[in-house]
């Protein structure tokens, strides 16, 4: 009885040995973080060409990856379509000043594009509309404090998710989608989305309401960057792949570090128009 107990639990230790730890890469997830961090909220802090510049590589990746996704040939001429999408726009933007001429453009190449292939055009106007919205953002008044209270929001939420996803575990949110999401991360995501916002509206100055309205947007925004996250995991599934590429290590590819981004965006811009104050939370 002893002994096969004693062979029962060497067993059962291999195994542990064996399987991979939920935390392998978060090694490289911090690498990543803490060399791209600083120099996406400097080139926000910046402006102007800085963050044209940055956001503009940031969607042209973005746009090659989700191409590539489709299982377009490099050669082809779909794909030589889809990546001057951004810089297409970009020019336009630059040439007349008007700040819905790259909205136009991305839509516009995205249409042509839907006639190879559907899917191929709307992630295109997904990753350039965001694109779009954010580039427009920082432009409008009280763009950098919008800007940096996006950015942390969508950040925190994939920090939470991330931690809570794998320090609690639990029930899976979306298994046919995203079999690595649960609930708790879900959760775990919103609620340092949420601390991330106050921070942001105290760090910049605010009234009671104004903490109140931030919280309300950390949560919107979380909310609809989790829901992005949950539409680019479905088309990676759809076409077979995990990530949509490996150039950033721990994470993936370009868009796999920006759909959230791209998803929350244009609630951002629409609400600083709707709202016209300041900042968005005052």
């Amino acid at each position: 009885m002893g002994r096969a107990q004693t062979d029962e639990e060497a067993g059962l230790l291999l195994l542990m040995a064996k399987a991979p730890s939920p935390w392998r890469d978060l090694l490289p997830r911090l690498a990543s973080a803490l060399a791209l961090g600083p120099l996406v909220l400097g080139a926000a802090w910046q402006g102007g060409l800085w963050w044209q510049a940055l956001a503009a590589l940031a969607a042209t990746v973005a746009i090659v990856e989700w191409a590539l996704l489709n299982g377009l040939k490099q050669t082809s001429s779909p794909f030589a379509i889809t990546i001057v999408a951004v810089p297409a726009a970009e020019a336009a933007y630059l040439a007349t000043g008007l700040p819905w001429a790259p909205a136009l453009v991305v839509l516009a190449i995205a249409n042509g594009l839907a006639w190879w292939r559907r899917v191929l055009g709307l992630g295109v106007v997904y990753v350039g509309v965001g694109w779009v919205c954010m580039l427009l953002l920082r432009e409008r008044t009280g763009g950098l404090p919008n800007l940096i209270f996006l950015l942390l929001v969508v950040w925190a939420n994939d920090i939470g998710a991330y931690a809570a996803g794998r320090l609690i575990g639990g029930r899976r949110m979306a298994p046919r989608l995203s079999p690595g999401k649960t609930w708790a991360g879900a959760g775990g995501g919103l609620v340092c989305a949420v601390f991330a916002g106050l921070g942001v509206a105290l760090w910049y100055g605010t009234s009671q309401a104004g903490q109140f309205r931030a919280e309300g947007l950390a949560t919107l925004f979380a909310v609809l960057a989790q829901a992005g996250d949950l539409l680019e995991s479905a088309m990676k599934r759809r076409f077979g792949r995990k990530d949509s590429g490996g150039i950033i290590p721990g994470h993936g590819g370009v868009l796999d570090r920006i759909d959230g981004l791209l998803a929350a965006a244009p609630a951002a811009l629409a609400w600083q128009i709707f709202w016209q104050g300041a900042t968005m939370w005052q």
